[in-house]
């Protein structure tokens, strides 16, 4: 065999071994981001279903027909646990999806080859995590105004009540309407 004829299948098996480790990195990282995509994914589900859960308890007392102020005592005071439950979960949840994000904003996604990007569910759920924050901050509020409230006289009850834990209450409102919107605005498939 000649030279040229060796040196021409040299270089055509180099080239197809370059051609194929290729290939096997290409299809590695696919691999390894699909995995890791996937443990994100399921973590966001399970964190997400755990804040429902307990925001949905927190809901449940709040919105429950205390009928005087004895009763709200009593619905505030089972609320500071469960709020400190739904603060761990809102910071972990917030977490992930940070670390969605910013898995999705990187330079090489194989993934981006067959699927579209998904920004308007970064800026939806950015917006509920902000709406949501500022809601547990007012449920706070309320919880701190109630065991006050607790602490005074019958007589001066309903004066602190309409003073300190009215306007939280409207406050509450507001973001609720405010998360039931931005909620809305989500497709089915970016949730």
């Amino acid at each position: 065999m000649s030279d040229d004829r060796q040196s021409t299948f040299t270089w055509i098996y180099a080239t197809g071994a370059v051609v194929l480790v290729l290939l096997t990195i290409f299809a590695v990282t696919f691999a390894v981001q699909e995995h890791n995509d996937r443990v994100l994914s399921e973590e966001i589900t399970g964190t997400g279903s755990e804040l429902q859960d307990t925001g949905a308890r927190i809901t449940s007392i709040r919105d429950a027909d205390m009928k005087d102020m004895n009763d709200y005592v009593r619905a505030y005071s089972q609320l500071a646990p469960l709020l400190n439950d739904y603060d761990r979960q809102l910071e972990r949840i917030t977490d992930l999806y940070n670390q969605a994000r910013e898995r999705d904003r990187r330079l090489l996604r194989i993934e981006r080859l067959y699927r579209r990007p998904r920004l308007t569910n970064w800026e939806n759920m950015s917006e509920i995590l902000d709406v949501t924050h500022a809601l547990n901050k007012v449920f706070r509020q309320e919880t701190s105004v109630i065991q006050n409230m607790a602490l005074l006289p019958e007589s001066e009850r309903m004066q602190f009540w309409h003073e300190q834990f009215l306007p939280l209450e409207a406050q509450e409102k507001g973001l609720r309407a405010k998360l039931l919107i931005v909620g809305q605005r989500m497709s089915p498939a970016e949730q």
